[in-house]
């Protein structure tokens, strides 16, 4: 006969939000080795143990926040000595999987190679960590806004691809460097057709968009399209531009000052959607903008009628507009003037994954100084729905962050183990 009770679990279900906007430089925690990391997040669900093939050994957790406030990716590393030049950094996601890279300096590396790469899939505790195959030069991979990660819709594997793009006097050439994870090494396809690119071409951002494509933007041109889900050998750059006909100056487009400060690209509901902030700051900006006084800045920025306009691209690859408000309207609400919240432009649009009627951004006091704050906006009806402070330890870091819907899968991970508990709880009662 059974004797005892159920198994008790050693805390409180955790509960994650759906979806979250992820802050893509890391937070730094060093312990005295490796067991005190190990301590430090022995109880977080977040918590993943990563192995580097370098012989280090170190552990990676997120601090997840419901929108407006920011999520964290944190880097537990073990030692406190020399740890002054670690870096790590998300690159990119999608569904389930985080991808990010970490730069330890007293490796010894290749010359002139990238950072180490490395794929969290989220899932029951402990969620795996795969790092990727290295790379021995900075050919590819050595900037961290160009490579992009993708779940395979019809296939049960990922792909993880960087896009370079060279301009010539007639047209522009690609390449593609590619990662498969059923595959133990990256691929180079040199033959890319590039369609229509513009002049000049940076990318400032990738993301993935219908289990099919990744997406490279340039936040001064629009998006490529490249279709994953088709032969990999033979792949087609598609590019759209984006709406609204904006010309910048090339003083603008060669230092890329902030590019996603007042535009942004991402999926909400599973359509593709751009949101554009009107503002007169990459038009004005030039060489010398560092010297620019805050003051200068605040008058242009009430010259001008500012509205907040967001986009859809149909399937027939062209962009509708979803929904629009006039800034003068949200900052008229009772809701925006009872806060004592400044009338300044929002920055680093994030659209809502749930509805693309809702928008984040951060708010500042000045022109990138002074008390910060993220806020959270009904498009629809041009209202502050919430306002969270943000504190000074966690002073925005001027990057687009991430939306993703990493953390759900963490949650349906955690009610699955709640289940099996109940599950053996009824087996032991049953038994008595």
């Amino acid at each position: 006969m059974a004797t005892g009770g159920a198994p008790k679990p050693e805390e409180e279900t955790v509960v994650f939000p759906d979806w979250v906007m992820l802050e893509r430089i890391f937070r730094k925690r060093c312990h005295d080795d490796l067991d005190a990391a190990g301590e430090a997040v022995n109880k977080n669900k977040t918590a993943a143990p990563v192995k580097i093939d370098s012989g280090h050994s170190c552990f990676v957790s997120f601090t997840l926040a419901a929108p407006p406030g920011s999520s964290y990716f944190n880097l537990h590393w073990p030692e406190r000595q020399g740890s002054e030049e670690l870096l790590a950094f998300v690159r990119a996601v999608d569904k389930n999987l985080v991808l990010f890279d970490i730069s330890i300096p007293d490796r010894i590396r290749y010359f002139d190679a990238p950072p180490d790469l490395f794929v969290y899939t989220a899932s029951a505790p402990p969620p795996p960590v795969q790092q990727l195959p290295r790379r021995s030069t900075k050919q590819f991979l050595a900037h961290q806004f160009t490579t992009g990660i993708l779940q395979l819709k019809a296939e049960h594997c990922y792909i993880v691809a960087d896009l370079n793009v060279h301009l010539k006097k007639e047209g522009a050439s690609a390449e593609l460097c590619v990662f498969n994870s059923g595959a133990t090494d990256w691929r180079i396809i040199t033959e890319v057709l590039a369609d229509k690119l513009p002049d000049l071409w940076f990318t400032d951002d990738v993301f993935a968009f219908d289990g099919r494509f990744l997406c490279w933007v340039d936040y001064f041109s629009g998006v490529v399209l490249c279709d994953f889900s088709k032969n990999v050998d033979s792949q087609v750059l598609h590019f759209v531009p984006f709406p609204g006909g904006i010309k910048y100056p090339d003083d603008a487009r060669f230092p890329r000052y902030f590019p996603g400060r007042f535009r942004s690209v991402s999926i909400s509901q599973g359509m593709m959607r751009y949101v554009h902030i009107d503002n007169d700051f990459h038009q004005t900006v030039h060489s010398g903008w560092r010297g620019i006084a805050p003051k200068r800045s605040n008058r242009r920025q009430k010259q001008l009628t500012h509205k907040i306009t967001i986009w859809t691209l149909n399937s027939n690859f062209e962009w509708e507009v979803h929904c629009e408000i006039n800034l003068d309207c949200l900052w008229a609400q009772p809701s925006y003037q009872g806060l004592g919240l400044p009338r300044r432009l929002p920055e680093f649009p994030v659209i809502s994954m749930d509805d693309p009627g809702v928008l984040c951004c951060v708010l500042r006091a000045k022109e990138f100084a002074g008390k910060e704050w993220m806020i959270m906006v009904d498009m629809n009806h041009a209202d502050l729905q919430s306002c969270t402070d943000v504190n000074v330890e966690d002073k925005f870091s001027n990057t687009t962050q991430l939306s993703t819907v990493f953390s759900k899968y963490l949650q349906k991970a955690n009610r699955m183990a709640w289940d099996n508990i109940e599950l053996t709880s009824l087996k032991c009662k049953s038994a008595i």
